[in-house]
């Protein structure tokens, strides 16, 4: 019954004990009636039969057939009776009115039915003599039997009204059945027609249709059952109502997000990028139509967050957004690009007007003061500008070229406005470095850098072992780049620490294995370190942590910094230096001599070499002046000592002024151009 409706299974449930009861009821009426019909049929048979033989004595006792007929052939008249049968004694058939079937045997004792078929019925019944008269008195005798009367009375009445009564009985059944059918059927039509309501209603609020009622015209539970799904509706639509507002919101500020900086309000990174496609597809598109892009980054704010803190900073850049919104006009784009850098975007203008509004955002941004917690702080503006021709092949070169005009600007010395014109050297330095970027990502993705390295010889005991100091290069088609190519570019963008890093575990991972080969006699491989590592705290714990890992070798590493780096970074200079040489590492100053304090700080780094500035060792044998140099840099060494390097050793003429002076050891294409890593390697392990 599990996919039948309600309405069949409330008529099952109405009509089916119905049903069976009834027929149960009325079988058994019909039952007791036909017993009943059949039980007056037979009384009736035997009375007929006794009235018989009572009628027929006289005439079997006299013998008299006669008389025997003319009791017999009026009881054969009769309706239902088929024939009458009289014998004597013997059994011998004396009289036989009408179609008798004939019997072997009428000596019965008693008047019964002997035989039944489904047409008529045999009663038989003794003729007995019961009394004598003689005179006035009546002499008791025994019941002697005279003979016998046989009757064969019809069935076909008695049938015809058992149908007559079953067919009643059945009618009266149907009509009940019927008419509780019926009753059934409202029933149902009660339950039915509000469930049906009541589905319909929940499919349709299932399908999503939440303005669906229901008609609450039923009564006791089904009139809460259809409140309840109107009120369910209606709850639904309303949460649903509200769902969907929140959807538009959420969309609606997930879009602006997404095109929005969440500090200032102002376009994002992306949100600038389309309106500059944009743009350049206006010029692109149109006659006459010119735009200008302006790149901005922010002088001193660093000092700001380093001063009073990022919230600081933060209020700062919302200000300035602020003020800038109000300076430009209101067909311009403002966007913060990240960080401290900002887009502008000057539609409908020339490089003249461009450059005028560009110098007064930057004279906003000069005159504003800050305030914060008692402190007053000025910052300033870099800023570079280039017009939007047609000349220009996609939006990244414009963004390229003004970024480039900006950092143009800076190195002018900060604050200042730089327009991009063609064949400008400086702009174009600038994009050169700023592509480099991009190629030094992919190449370290692409595993394009590889370690080379280059002896540094012992100059006054040839005994003396030789150090060797790894040298960065890149592959690029067959060529190897030198770092002097791409190393400008890694500072100013803040690769250095990440090209620090590959360094270290690739010269580790490389030449663990060689140097643990060669005798512990002093030889040291020397790896550089930039500035931006050495200020990077996060490149500080890798250094100190992979140090810590492979400590049997730190007493084989020698790490160079160069003088520069070393003075903008003291403090933390001096902390890694004890930290490492704890573990055993060696320190060298690179590129000494090409600081002003260089002696003055001098005392305060624990280094364990100095490496002589290749500058004044290369014309040394000519200039007196770089000979002093390099004289003073290696007599105060030793007075401290430190051993000496000196870089760029080229000929023989320099090697002997550098050995008359005391230098310890010398670098350079006079011993040994620089070579893969590999020949170290196979060099240690042979």
């Amino acid at each position: 019954m599990n996919d039948r409706g309600i309405r069949q299974r409330v008529l099952i449930l109405a009509l089916l004990p119905l049903i069976l009861v009834s027929a149960g009821l009325s079988w058994y009426f019909i039952q007791a009636r036909y017993d009943e019909m059949e039980r007056s049929l037979e009384e009736r048979a035997l009375a007929l039969a006794g009235q018989l033989a009572k009628s027929c004595e006289l005439a079997l006792f006299s013998g008299d057939v006669d008389t025997l007929g003319q009791i017999a052939r009026p009881l054969y008249r009769a309706e239902d009776i088929q024939a009458v049968t009289i014998a004597d004694a013997d059994g011998k058939t004396l009289l036989n009115v009408g179609e008798s079937r004939g019997f072997q045997d009428l000596r019965v004792h008693q008047a019964m039915v002997v035989a039944r078929d489904d047409t008529a019925i045999l009663v038989i019944s003794p003729v007995l003599q019961r009394f004598l008269d003689i005179g006035d008195a009546a002499l008791p005798t025994d019941n002697i039997s005279l003979g016998y009367v046989a009757l064969e009375v019809s069935r076909h009445a008695t049938r015809q009204r058992q149908q007559a009564m079953l067919v009643t009985g059945l009618l009266i059944t149907g009509l009940g059945l019927t008419l509780a059918g019926l009753l059934a059927w409202r029933l149902g039509q009660d339950i039915v027609r509000p469930l049906r309501r009541l589905t319909q209603a929940v499919e349709q609020i299932g399908e999503g249709d939440l303005n669906v009622r229901v008609q609450v015209d039923s009564g006791g539970e089904f009139a809460v059952l259809e409140k309840g799904v109107n009120h369910m509706a209606a709850e639904l639509k309303a949460s649903y109502d509200t769902l969907q507002e929140k959807i538009r919101a959420a969309t609606a500020r997930l879009s602006w997000q997404a095109t929005h900086d969440g500090l200032t309000g102002l376009l994002n990174r992306n949100g600038f990028d389309e309106s500059l496609r944009q743009a350049w597809d206006e010029v692109g598109s149109g006659v006459g139509i010119r735009h200008c892009l302006v790149y901005l980054d922010l002088d001193q704010f660093k000092v700001v967050n380093d001063t009073s803190g990022h919230q600081a900073g933060d209020e700062l850049l919302r200000q300035l957004a602020v003020r800038m919104r109000q300076t430009l006009r209101g067909s311009d784009v403002v966007a913060r690009l990240g960080g401290d850098e900002f887009g502008v975007l000057l539609s409908h203008c020339d490089v003249a007007t461009g450059e005028a509004l560009a110098e007064k955002l930057r004279r906003i941004i000069e005159e504003f003061r800050f305030r914060w917690e008692e402190r007053i702080y000025q910052v300033g503006a870099s800023i570079g500008l280039v017009e939007i021709d047609p000349l220009w092949p996609d939006p990244a070169q414009l963004m390229s070229a003004a970024d480039a005009a900006c950092y143009a600007a800076k190195d002018a010395g900060r604050n200042k406005v730089r327009v991009y014109r063609r064949g400008d050297e400086d702009v174009a330095r600038r994009r050169g470095e700023m592509e480099w970027v991009g190629r030094l990502n992919l190449a370290m993705e692409e595993g394009r850098l590889s370690l080379y390295y280059q002896p540094i010889v012992a100059l006054a005991d040839p005994d003396q072992p030789t150090h060797y100091e790894l040298l960065l290069r890149l592959a690029e088609g067959d060529e190897a780049v030198l770092p002097m190519a791409f190393i400008p570019a890694a500072e100013r963008y803040q690769l250095m620490p990440q090209l620090d890093r590959w360094v270290i575990e690739h010269a580790l991972g490389q030449c663990t294995e060689g140097l643990l080969a060669l005798p512990d006699n002093g030889s040291v491989l020397g790896i550089n370190l930039s500035g931006a590592s050495l200020s990077d705290a996060r490149f500080q714990s890798f250094i100190r942590d992979i140090l810590g890992r492979h400590a049997h070798l730190a007493g084989r590493l020698c790490f160079e910094i160069t003088e520069t780096a070393a003075m903008s970074n003291l403090d933390t200079v001096l902390q890694l230096i004890q930290d490492l040489k704890g573990l055993g590492c060696h320190f060298a100053l690179d590129d000494f001599g090409s600081g002003l304090s260089s002696f003055a700080y001098l005392q305060n780094l624990a280094v364990d070499y100095i490496k002589i500035d290749g500058a004044f060792v290369r014309d040394m044998v000519r200039d007196p002046v770089d000979a002093a140099m390099v004289e003073a840099i290696a007599k105060v060494a030793h007075i401290m000592g430190i051993r000496t390097v000196a870089e760029y050793v080229e000929d023989e003429a320099t090697l002997a002024a550098l050995k008359d002076l005391g230098v310890d050891y010398a670098q350079g294409n006079l011993f040994a151009l620089p070579r893969p890593i590999a020949t170290l390697r196979q060099m240690m392990a042979g």
